[in-house]
């Protein structure tokens, strides 16, 4: 994407808030434990804690915007500003059909990916009397590589492009201050491009937030591979954030050693290794509409 182009992208970002009505995404951020009879609210500042999804969804009626981007490794050097001349987007669009139960869409510079998903809460954490421990989230995703194959003369259907993950996040916010995430995830490929690749993987994710101040919080995940080993040269993903609440945003700041900014990426290809520098810094912007009151 040029420099005129993302200019007149965030151009069109701005004025979209300035004419549609926002909600804070975390109005009852300290609410959570005010009244037993709720249930449990603002387990995560937003809908992802790193690269994953946590527990959160938008509120029935609210159209959830996110703009991402990820820059090169910060190995690349000073001639490549330490990745920051090597961008790559991600926009997605989430809406509460009802409360707890959102439907997305999502593109990708990267692989000319495009997703759709479905998210549902399945179960919601209670506080009091009536207390139940945990949420239970559900959350899954098709997506399709966009590219052009490779020749004319190579068949490439489009079933060749699709890739499948599903996921169930278990959350529990621990205090005010803790929160914790455990993501169990399948990951189905119709394509690998080596023989000996598995078209189905299952992992077991791991995440946590830990509230610094009211509008700021670090946030960690880590994803572990259940089923199929790839040698030493090969680097589970892990990612480290900061989320800053400003009433009407959130930014989310983070280093990652995951290229891509979708399922099927950042779980299921090789990472770059920590000790080696190969890390790519990037952030999340998220926005919310009110659409139907």
């Amino acid at each position: 994407m040029s420099e005129i182009q993302r200019i007149c992208c965030f151009l069109v970002f701005v004025g979209l808030t300035s004419v549609v009505s926002a909600q804070s995404l975390l109005d009852d951020l300290n609410a959570a434990f005010e009244d037993p009879s709720l249930p449990v609210t603002a387990t995560f500042k937003d809908t992802r804690i790193v690269n994953v999804q946590s527990n959160e969804t938008p509120a029935e009626g609210v159209l959830h915007f996110v703009i991402a981007h990820r820059f090169g490794t910060l190995s690349s050097g000073a001639y490549d500003l330490w990745g920051l001349d090597n961008a790559q987007m991600r926009m997605a669009f989430d809406y509460g059909v009802t409360e707890g139960f959102a439907l997305g869409v999502a593109r990708n510079t990267y692989q000319k990916t495009y997703e759709a998903n479905v998210k549902v809460k399945l179960l919601r954490q209670i506080s009091g009397p009536e207390a139940f421990p945990l949420s239970l989230t559900w959350y899954s995703v098709a997506m399709a590589n966009g590219t052009r194959a490779p020749s004319e003369d190579t068949p490439y259907p489009f079933s060749r492009r699709l890739s499948y993950v599903h996921q169930a996040v278990l959350a529990r916010k621990m205090n005010e201050k803790w929160s914790l995430a455990v993501v169990p995830s399948f990951v189905h490929r119709n394509f690998v491009s080596e023989s000996g690749d598995a078209h189905d993987l299952y992992l077991l994710g791991v995440g946590g937030r830990y509230k610094l101040r009211p509008r700021l919080s670090v946030n960690a995940e880590y994803h572990h591979f259940l089923t199929q080993s790839f040698g030493d040269a090969f680097s589970p993903s892990l990612s480290l954030g900061v989320d800053i609440e400003t009433g009407g945003h959130v930014f989310q700041l983070h280093v990652t050693n995951a290229r891509g900014m979708f399922e099927r990426s950042f779980l299921a290809e090789p990472a770059g290794s920590w000790a080696n520098g190969d890390v790519y810094f990037g952030f999340n912007l998220s926005r919310v509409f009110t659409i139907q009151s």
